[in-house]
């Protein structure tokens, strides 16, 4: 079976585990294309419910009570939640309408603290649910991918389709990111890494990913790259990409048939440590109010209710980008004349260095399958995770680092491996059935033996929230590593943590 193949299986396993769903019986590339396709088209389903769920708690919040949460016809894990909490809004009804109705209230406003703090331990709790379960699906996605690209026998279409696979991915990830743990991005709580990237090959990616639009609206797209600017910088290309993506979207989104569009990349200047670049997105589209302009970055809010209805989107798009250009120490403007168009300019410094001057060939074919294996004795890992296809990538990882690894399926299986067998590492998935991660390295860490009780432990976890880290950090486990991750990423943290044991 081949490579593709064995991807399809998978792609199409993850539909029927999720969706009940299978697209195509081929074993095409078209194929896989049309199963991603489906399973982002799902999770993007789950991330806009997701964000009104949210969007009505908060309204309870702020005290509208009788706001109901929507029901769809899906009958998943978010219908079930909506449903009790719906069930929550009638109780609370029929106590606020009763007979003795100004002491129910008082009582009520008591119980109402109460059940609101009740209330935000769910919502962390189905925060990290939602985590897991588009995180965990997600990994398989971009780790497969990211095994497909380094096959040196793909054709070049294939392997820009790849790409287009891989860069839709990673702004499905931060997207994701966003919506389930926005207070950590306006805490100013995100990590920004710096490794250099082809800033035209990012451009080119994230228009491919709109120019079916474009051309369906026939809008006058061009793009200009100052020459001054240099081919590789030195940044994190996943939150530029961010950036360039919800102001490119929000540009086709509301720039009409036939319209234009302008996306401008000028180098700004020069000063000590950093390059000042200058993105410029104009467009001749709706435009905006100007008693609308300094609302734009709030939160969930959108020029009017008919924008919403009319053009769709979250309301959290320059709301997240504008304060990852604040973290980036960057600037963002925006002027518009209603019915005339809107400019947004972002000035960015990148950080010099070594990587500017970095060959753009060297960047563009970087094999991951180079990275260097540890000499002497071969490293043993334990892996614990119960999802099969995770199981998969990961040891196909491990196997190209030259490791050894013994894989069991939950928490109990990997304290009955440790009593058993010496291991060097061990990678431990949070949520298990029988026995989850935390338990396990509790029990672990409890051990008589000291060559066992030490033993490194990294957490890998779809489940983001500031409360499992610090659950993590409570039970002993070392680190801490989110799905998905980067191949280099677990490498490091490896051999990091086996060189500081041994």
């Amino acid at each position: 079976m081949t490579k593709l193949e064995e991807i399809l299986v998978l792609v199409r396993s993850i539909n029927e585990d999720e969706f009940q769903e299978q697209l195509t019986n081929g074993n095409s590339l078209e194929d896989v294309h049309k199963e991603l396709l489906f399973l982002a088209e799902k999770i993007e389903s789950k991330k806009k419910r997701t964000n009104i769920i949210i969007e009505h708690i908060s309204n309870c919040y702020a005290g509208d009570f009788f706001n109901y949460l929507p029901i769809s016809d899906a009958q998943d894990e978010l219908d079930v939640f909506c449903m009790g909490f719906n069930t929550y809004i009638e109780e609370l009804k029929a106590v606020m309408v009763s007979k003795n109705l100004l002491e129910t209230i008082n009582k009520k406003l008591i119980e109402e603290k109460e059940r609101s703090e009740q209330l935000a331990l769910a919502r962390d709790e189905f925060l990290s649910s939602m985590s897991h379960e588009i995180r965990t699906p997600l990994n398989g996605i971009l780790g497969f991918t990211d095994l497909l690209l380094e096959n040196s026998s793909l054709d070049d279409e294939s392997k820009k389709q790849l790409d287009y696979i891989k860069i839709s991915g990673d702004i499905l990830l931060v997207i994701i990111n966003d919506i389930l743990d926005l207070a950590k991005i306006e805490s100013g709580q995100i990590t920004l890494y710096e490794k250099p990237f082809n800033l035209s090959k990012l451009i080119q990616l994230i228009y491919d990913t709109f120019s079916s639009k474009i051309q369906i609206k026939e809008i006058d797209f061009k793009i200009s790259i100052d020459k001054k600017v240099p081919k590789i910088l030195n940044g994190d290309s996943i939150r530029v990409s961010q950036i360039l993506f919800n102001l490119i979207s929000n540009a086709v989104k509301f720039t009409p048939v036939k319209g234009k569009i302008r996306l401008k990349i000028k180098f700004d200047k020069e000063e000590e440590g950093f390059y000042n670049i200058k993105v410029t997105v104009k467009d001749s589209g709706i435009g905006i109010p100007s008693d609308k302009i300094d609302t734009i970055f709030d939160p969930f809010i959108q020029v009017s209710n008919d924008t919403a209805r009319k053009y769709g989107g979250t309301g959290l798009g320059l709301t997240i980008i504008k304060k990852i250009i604040t973290i980036m120490k960057g600037e963002i403007q925006v002027k518009s004349k209603l019915d005339r168009g809107t400019k947004f300019i972002v000035n960015l410094p990148f950080a010099k260095g070594k990587s500017s001057s970095v060959d753009l060939k060297s960047i563009e074919n970087k094999d991951k399958s180079s990275i260097p294996v540890p000499a002497g004795r071969r490293i043993k890992v334990l892996l614990a995770e119960d999802n099969r296809i995770n199981q998969i990538l990961i040891q196909k990882l491990l196997s190209k680092f030259n490791f050894d690894c013994v894989i069991v399926d939950n928490g109990h299986l990997a304290v009955e491996a440790v009593k058993r067998e010496n291991f060097d590492i061990i990678l431990m998935d949070i949520m298990m059935p029988k026995m989850d991660g935390y338990e396990a390295s509790s029990i672990i860490r409890n051990m008589e033996d000291k060559s066992k009780k030490n033993i490194p432990i990294v957490a890998l976890t779809a489940v983001v929230t500031g409360s499992v880290i610090e659950a993590c950090s409570s039970v002993g486990i070392d680190k801490y590593l989110s799905k998905p991750f980067e191949t280099e990423e677990l490498y490091d943290v490896i051999m990091e943590l086996v060189r500081t044991n041994s």
